[in-house]
């Protein structure tokens, strides 16, 4: 079955949603299926899709991952199968992907605004180049080897081109990353500047939950590891597992072989070897990884609150600058004539 791509993220949320309701209430998933169709409240297209990879035998992370659930997703669903925590987990994805979805209309709403005044100003100093400019320069009043009038003629290009080579930056840098091991990606994001710090959070709190979730259903590091290894998905969580499976089995160091993740936080490494001491590795695992989405949250709406004014503040001296460079070499003039 060909795996549906970019599925709309509402529709998607909403039948999670109201599959957990369902689920909490006694209905099988069967069953939820049935009342979801009669309801005619979900998209008849990714139910339907939904319903039929789990009539051909797929499990419910692979029917997930049918209607557009990421890899990281499905691995939590495979693990949730295995532990029997379905509904717990299917929370969890909710609420994360709440999270994301507000921290993203956030910062639409951040940029929005800013990017109209971007394309107001780039609109205005073509309009001076094409049409002011000319006119100044016939008149005789200006010099045109004046900076104003330097920045009049080459400003629109440099801004144009910036904006372009931000975009082709962009795109090589997209490019590069889906070349690379799901690992190396990580590592490559997590060393980005600020945005790499809120990845690690976000990350190490996936980890911590997951492995939270393992270790209160009594199992070892060890049998954790292989049950993650074994795991069909191409998630970070599975790339990670069959490395440091690799690493138990060759008897290296488990916690320095975490250490050497840029992509986690270093106090993961430590909560794992101090919780295996005394005894509650599970629960503290759990409480970190709260702990870690409440910090995830704060440093986001601080960056929107901080970022914001910044760019009001570039866009604002470039108008300003944009007036200067107008109106300065006429004054100048002015000047000269009445002395």
């Amino acid at each position: 079955m060909k795996q549906v791509k970019h599925k709309n993220d509402r529709e998607q949320m909403k039948l999670l949603e109201t599959l957990l309701i369902l689920l909490e209430n006694g209905f099988s998933m069967q069953e939820s299926l049935a009342v979801m169709k009669r309801n005619h409240q979900i998209s008849a297209p990714l139910l339907k899709l939904f319903g039929q990879s789990l009539q051909k035998g797929q499990t419910i992370a692979e029917s997930f991952c049918q209607i557009g659930f990421s890899a990281q997703e499905k691995a939590q669903l495979q693990l949730a199968e295995l532990h029997g925590d379905l509904v717990v987990t299917l929370k969890t994805i909710l609420q994360n992907r709440k999270i994301l979805r507000k921290q993203k209309e956030e910062l639409q709403k951040v940029g929005a605004y800013p990017l109209l005044l971007m394309v107001f100003t780039l609109a205005l100093l073509w309009g001076m180049k094409l049409y002011l400019l000319p006119s100044l320069l016939d008149s005789g009043m200006v010099d045109e080897s004046h900076w104003s009038i330097v920045f009049l003629d080459y400003g629109p290009i440099l801004l144009v081109g910036f904006l372009l080579g931000s975009v082709i930056l962009l795109e090589t840098a997209g490019l590069y990353l889906k070349r690379q091991s799901v690992i190396r990606k990580a590592c490559f994001i997590s060393k980005l500047p600020v945005v790499g710090h809120l990845y690690k959070i976000y990350q190490t709190s996936n980890f911590a939950l997951e492995w939270g979730k393992s270790y209160q259903q009594g199992l070892e590091t060890y049998q954790i590891l292989t049950q993650m290894a074994r795991l069909k998905t191409t998630s970070l969580l599975t790339a990670v597992a069959n490395e440091l499976h690799e690493t138990l089995l060759s008897g290296d160091n488990l916690t320095k072989q975490l250490e050497q993740y840029p992509f986690l936080l270093p106090e993961f490494s430590l909560i794992i070897f101090q919780g295996e001491i005394k005894g509650k590795l599970g629960d503290e695992l759990l409480l970190y990884s709260q702990l870690l989405t409440e910090r995830m949250v704060t440093k986001v709406e601080q960056l929107i609150q901080w970022l914001q004014p910044v760019i009001f503040l570039f866009v604002a001296v470039l108008i300003v600058a944009i007036y200067v460079a107008m109106f300065l070499p006429m004054y100048g003039n002015l000047g000269g004539m009445i002395e």
